[in-house]
């Protein structure tokens, strides 16, 4: 299979992130860079690090779209379902970063305001690979999960997929972030000089978008076990969660407090959370603790649990990078399997060490 691939939204760094892996991707034959305000301009413009490498110029979004098998759209939330929609209208298949195609349409009303085509979300199928690996082949639309989501999600779905979250305590999700997860507009607090030696909450107390995604996941996974399906009725599971931002470009944290149901103790845990991954090639259950930098430029996610038994509580732990798990590289797995290429092709398996 040979493919055009469009990619609107390509002077972001989820654009960046697709550039790198689909430039080498042996499925993908040509590639059609959109961006409305470099549009003319070399891809050098906008990215530095390619100049040399690549002589493409970026083209308006239209002209990329034009002779497309696949648009992967990394525009703004609100601004991507017209994308969809005239993606679609062409016979093209969607592969789609932002939140326009993660929730059905009530929910969507409740976090982000009225979708805009909410008749096209029928098409759709939430790609957190993991959990949803059985029915992205072949989809229409696949809906790329939010950065903290998809840490925070993988975290606590092996304990939700085994009926091992009690009904009793809410999870309770802290989750660290780089700066880079706000994507490459500028903004006050996010200067170097407020933000370097610094530290700080935002969004919490349920004010974090990605929380309706987390909720969701855990929801279905409590209702339907490991392999999820997109459109089956679920009740949200609540959690409490607190993301902050941290002083590095990239990476997540996230650290997802539980009590398990039933006498399980560290060593029960971690063999349900390898049991869960064990034939997942881009998670990585480990004994030790996980440091954000060991997935630094990748796209795995490294994952552990730990065990309290003072309290009865226990933590699992998820590390991905923001633009590899959790943007790029995962619209990029979710490609592969929605098209037949195998699961890993032009994945970054390792990270960046130092």
């Amino acid at each position: 299979m040979s493919l055009v691939a469009a990619v609107l939204g390509a002077n972001g760094y989820g654009g960046a992130g697709l550039i790198r892996r689909l430039r080498r991707h042996p499925g993908v034959d040509r590639l059609r860079l959109g961006s409305r305000s470099y549009a003319g301009r070399p891809l050098s413009d906008a990215w530095p690090h390619l100049a040399g490498l690549d002589d493409a110029a970026f083209l308006t979004p239209d002209d990329a779209l034009d002779g497309a098998d696949v648009a992967f759209l990394a525009t703004p939330h609100g601004a991507t379902a017209p994308w969809v929609r005239a993606a679609r209208a062409a016979g093209v298949r969607v592969i789609d970063l932002s939140a326009d195609s993660r929730l059905d349409a009530d929910t969507y009303r409740a976090w982000y305001g009225e979708h805009p085509h909410p008749g096209d979300l029928a098409d759709a199928r939430y790609g957190l690979v993991e959990p949803h690996r059985d029915e992205l082949p072949g989809a229409p639309i696949v809906a790329a999960p939010g950065c903290n989501a998809t840490a925070a999600s993988l975290a606590l779905f092996p304990y939700a997929s085994a009926g091992l979250l009690s009904a009793d305590t809410v999870p309770v999700c802290t989750v660290l972030a780089g700066t880079s997860g706000a994507g490459r507009a500028t903004a006050p607090g996010l200067h170097f000089a407020e933000m370097a030696e610094n530290a700080r909450p935002y969004k919490v107390a349920g004010g974090h978008r990605h929380l309706a995604e987390i909720e969701a996941t855990l929801g279905r996974a409590a209702a339907q076990g490991r392999a999820l399906r997109t459109h089956v009725p679920y009740r949200p599971l609540p959690v409490s969660f607190a993301p902050h931002l941290v002083p590095m470009v990239r990476g997540i944290l996230a650290s997802c407090t539980f009590r398990p149901e039933g006498g399980h103790d560290e060593a029960s845990l971690l063999d349900a959370m390898r049991s869960c991954f064990e034939h997942d090639p881009m998670v990585h259950v480990q004994d030790e603790l996980p440091d954000v930098k060991a997935v630094t430029g990748s796209d795995r996610a490294v994952a552990t649990v730990r065990f309290d038994a003072r309290t009865g509580l226990a933590t699992a732990f998820v590390v991905i990078d923001n633009l590899g798990k959790g943007a790029a590289g995962q619209a990029v797995q979710g490609f592969n399997l929605a098209f037949g290429f195998p699961e890993t092709t032009s994945l970054e398996m390792e990270g960046r060490w130092p």
